[in-house]
Parts: structure tokens; C-alpha cells; sequence
């Protein structure tokens, strides 16, 4: 692949490269990791709530970690697309 101007990067290289740019890439994977926990039924607890106050502060504690998590996503995709969308300048 060298000879098409391609070359292949091993992950510990890649890693090492854009090592300024694991915080926004691991934010983004526990986001997902968070909506898929979600999506499967992560807030069932809910359903065994023993007092409607009990569910009214689950479904807030929901809300706000929802919030937070759509903010942690936009921040991290807001960084990583303007990370790779400068052009790269080699040292």
C-alpha cells in the first residue's frame, strides 16, 4: 500500500499521533455507551418506584444526566471535527 501513497498506521502509532485528542474521542464512546445502557432499558428502576416522589426525582436525575450527556457529545464532536478539519503541518 506504500506505493499507492497510502501507508498503514498501527494503533499504538494512531494513539501516539492524536494522543491530544483521547479525551474527546473517550467522552464520546461513554456518551454512546450511556444512550445504549439507556436504550436497553437502563431506567427501568423506575417502573418499582415506591412512591411517586421517588420516581418524579429519578425522572430529574434522568433529565439532567440526558442534558448533560447532549452537551459532553456536541463539546467533544466540536473539538474533534475542529481538530481534523485544520490542515496538518509536518515537523
Amino acid at each position: 500500500m506504500a506505493l499507492m501513497g497510502i501507508e498503514t498506521v498501527r494503533p499504538a502509532q494512531w494513539i501516539r499521533d492524536n494522543r491530544s485528542a483521547l479525551p474527546s474521542i473517550i467522552a464520546l464512546a461513554l456518551v454512546a455507551a450511556f444512550w445504549v445502557v439507556g436504550a436497553i432499558g437502563g431506567i427501568g428502576f423506575l417502573a418499582e418506584a415506591t412512591s411517586p416522589m421517588t420516581m418524579l426525582v429519578g425522572l430529574y436525575i434522568g433529565l439532567a444526566a440526558v442534558s448533560v450527556s447532549i452537551i459532553v457529545a456536541i463539546l467533544a464532536l466540536n473539538d474533534l471535527a475542529g481538530r481534523y478539519a485544520r490542515p496538518r503541518t509536518r515537523r
